[in-house]
């Protein structure tokens, strides 16, 4: 069966997630962040403030705040960066906790240099950041009768890349949908011109071996300099001209794909890169740090071995970082999610290299190694990886630095 390609019926484009100079970006300080009865209150303003440390003093900041907490986040934010800010008071109706995960609630559109804003359904019911985000540009805001949250969104300079979870819940009626995937790519591939691809795993591939060599294609520990080096072609997306097309663009409409249980940004992250013609990404490969966390570890690797199939079908180039699976402040297995980044592909002013944000877990010493291991990676990559530290405390919560911060304007390439 041919694969139909979505065409899309707008002129404007998601603000992708690499390419030119970050210039905007958001964070959200809900009650809990300043609530002295929570226990990780403190160190989710360090893990944040350590994110706005190492942001150049050209980016501007935005900060939503409730009003009764907008002296503590002006008090707060004053020392934590050089950058300019702008503090966005939530009003009457205040911020929900869920809420610091701005990333998720908020579609940001650009056409030129202008901008819009949309609301698209989440996991919570919708907070009020895309109307207050609005209005304080003084732009268009509009709910959108999509379930996509931005954290199982991935844009690149010539792809999307959206969680199958998504794909799913925007067929259902509930979010505007007919109970048919047809109908539901058709209204996600109209809110840009990029092409869409979707993230999850074929069953028949949780048996298949590897086509590749899956140590090679490791870059983790002892392989990176094997993987990345050697005169290997890293070509930025806008090094070449016009955009390469997919493979395989669009899911076979007879394959049945089923989804992994989480958004698509805590295991893939974007590189703004090309290797062969192929758009690059970097895909958690789990490793167990604790005999409690084996089991756990062990079930994820399978599931995202059988996505790296599937992506490596719709055209992609991979590469797999280390992420450790081990047990939180709540006694929970979790991931640390190093592929939870932000990053740019053209170079500051006196800078040498693009920079990348990676967050990092060493304040517990069981990851220190692969803080050293993911940044070694994007450093071989052409990056300059920041290390920011402090996302241990918000491991417990499947979040880090993309999930509590919201790009809203990036210089165009």
């Amino acid at each position: 069966m041919k694969m139909e390609i979505v065409k899309a019926r707008t002129t404007w484009s998601i603000v992708p997630d690499c390419g030119g100079l970050i210039e905007t970006i958001a964070i959200s300080l809900p009650q809990k962040v300043f609530d002295p009865g929570n226990p990780h209150a403190e160190k989710i303003l360090a893990a944040i403030g350590n994110l706005l440390k190492d942001m150049p003093s050209s980016v501007s900041i935005l900060v939503f705040a409730d009003s009764f907490n907008e002296l503590a986040a002006r008090s707060w934010i004053e020392t934590q960066t050089e950058c300019r800010y702008d503090i966005v008071v939530a009003g009457a109706r205040p911020l929900e906790s869920a809420d610091i995960w701005a990333q998720d609630s908020i579609l940001v559109q650009m056409r030129g240099n202008d901008l819009r804003i949309a609301a698209p359904a989440c996991d919570w019911p919708r907070g009020n950041l895309p109307g207050l985000l609005a209005e304080h540009l003084s732009v268009a805001c509009h709910d959108l009768p999509l379930f996509l949250p931005g954290g199982d969104q991935i844009v690149g300079e010539g792809f999307r890349l959206i969680g199958h979870t998504s794909r799913l819940r925007s067929a259902s009626s509930k979010y505007g949908g007919d109970s048919t995937l047809l109908a539901a790519d058709r209204r996600i591939g109209e809110l840009d011109n990029r092409p869409v691809c979707y993230w999850g795993y074929r069953r028949q591939d949780l048996f298949e071996k590897p086509t590749v060599d899956t140590h090679k294609n490791r870059a983790g520990k002892n392989t990176a300099d094997s993987n990345l080096e050697g005169g290997l072609d890293w070509q930025t997306a806008n090094d070449l001209l016009g955009d390469l097309p997919f493979s395989h663009l669009r899911p076979d409409l007879v394959t049945t794909i089923e989804r992994c249980e989480s958004h698509v940004d805590r295991y893939v992250s974007p590189t703004g890169l090309r290797h062969n013609g192929k758009h690059l990404l970097l895909l958690a490969d789990p490793v167990a740090v604790a005999p409690e966390a084996i089991s756990k570890a062990k079930r994820e690797k399978r599931l995202l071995d059988a996505s790296e199939h599937w992506l490596r079908d719709q055209g992609f180039e991979i590469i797999r970082n280390p992420v450790p699976c081990g047990v939180d402040v709540k006694n929970a297995v979790r991931p640390r999610l190093y592929n939870n980044v932000l990053l740019e592909n053209a170079v500051r002013e006196g800078n040498g290299k693009p920079i990348m944000w990676l967050p990092c877990f060493g304040e517990d010493s069981r990851f220190m190694e692969f803080d050293a291991e993911n940044a070694r990676i994007w450093k071989d990559l052409g990056f300059d990886p920041k290390q920011v530290f402090g996302w241990e405390s918000l491991a417990h919560a499947n979040g880090a630095l993309r999930c509590a911060s919201k790009v809203i304007r990036r210089q165009a390439t």
